[in-house]
């Protein structure tokens, strides 16, 4: 299908390959626009996914490419209605070179995936809560756009290298909601691990699909995995509607409890009791981050009172002592020493007095 790789698909000039997978191909290339004395210049790097024109050798060939190319047309119809910071922008699409074709933005950096392995379970709270918000602006674009992902999971979220930017990605299941659905009620479609409880049973979707799929990216930022898994789809499938997800403050203990709670709003079996909306995790998360802020305690160690002990309640034991012993509190009643002070004033003035009239009297 590829047996090498083209030098040019209409005014894109091929660079490398990025990837591939099921019957289609991604590269990196550069758009090329025609100047005015008629020559090229490159107008930008575009990560380019094509999809050859082919006429299926036999039933099981044919079912592939139908379905590859039912989902390539989704994407294009999904993508070419949304524009948002946070979503993979299309810049052009169509058919050449034997080949249909989608003109993408290129981000240059890794996808959430590679992040989330190479932190594991100690991604910190600051940067979870930082992606977690982006995703939730485009998914709320997405979805007053009329459009649901259905496949959200890390390896759809690529993250910009300069920017630390998320944007999301792959929109080849979405569904447009004023086009019906992509798949008949009873077949399930998407990634077992990121699934609803919903999508695994094959029953029509609506927004609170992805919110749950986004519950389970964030229990995995956290944990440095999906709450459920298994050595089959159906295993995992079946745990996603039957199943409860441990908390992930058994897994991850310095988790804030508001942050868990958002995790398990979201992933509630009955998708009435999850979040309404993206905006409404989005919301939370602000709250979050500014007590997270505001929890910051300022430096105590040159305290001299007991109210260290009150104010500052994340000293440790240990802690506290070596702070005790290198400022000794002064527990004197300040009424004695007020006393002390008012006698040795009157002592000086009597002495002072008694000095005086001894001259005068030699």
């Amino acid at each position: 299908m590829f047996d090498q790789t083209p030098k040019r698909i209409a005014n894109f000039e091929i660079i490398r390959e990025l990837g591939r997978g099921g019957m289609g191909c991604v590269y990196l290339a550069k758009q090329m626009k025609q100047t005015t004395d008629g020559s090229e210049e490159a107008l930008r790097d575009i990560a380019l996914k094509v999809l050859p024109m082919q006429s299926p050798r036999n039933p099981t060939e044919e079912k592939e490419y139908n379905e590859a190319k039912d989902r390539f047309d989704a994407e294009v119809r999904a993508v070419s209605l949304l524009e948002s910071d946070n979503i993979v922008r299309l810049y052009d699409s169509g058919f050449a070179n034997n080949m249909q074709f989608l003109a993408m933005q290129y981000v240059d950096g890794p996808a959430l995936y590679e992040i989330v392995q190479k932190y594991k379970k100690t991604m910190p709270i600051d940067k979870i809560i930082w992606y977690t918000k982006q995703i939730c602006r485009g998914l709320f674009y997405a979805h007053s756009k009329g459009i649901i992902h259905r496949d959200i999971k890390p390896q759809n979220i690529l993250v910009s290298k300069e920017s630390d930017k998320c944007h999301i990605a792959d929109f080849g299941i979405a569904r447009i909601k004023r086009e019906g659905r992509l798949t008949m009620v009873g077949m399930a479609i998407g990634t077992p691990e990121y699934m609803s409880p919903e999508q695994a049973s094959g029953k029509n979707l609506d927004n609170q699909t992805d919110i749950y799929s986004l519950g389970i990216l964030i229990y995995e930022m956290c944990t440095g995995n999906p709450p459920f898994h298994g050595s089959d789809p159906v295993s995992v499938a079946y745990q996603q509607v039957h199943e409860e997800p441990k908390k992930p403050s058994k897994i991850r203990h310095d988790i804030p409890v508001r942050l868990e709670n958002i995790i398990m709003k979201a992933l509630r079996k009955n998708k009435s009791e999850r979040y309404k909306s993206a905006d409404e995790i989005l919301k939370d998360l602000e709250n979050l981050e500014k007590e997270e802020k505001s929890s910051i305690s300022p430096d105590f160690s040159e305290m001299k009172t007991p109210a260290t002990k009150m104010i500052n309640p994340y000293l440790g034991k240990r802690e506290e002592k070596r702070k005790t012993e290198k400022h000794p509190v002064n527990t004197m009643p300040i009424n004695f020493i007020i006393i002390i002070a008012v006698l040795s004033a009157l002592l000086g003035f009597a002495i002072a007095v008694i000095l005086i009239l001894a001259l005068k009297i030699v």
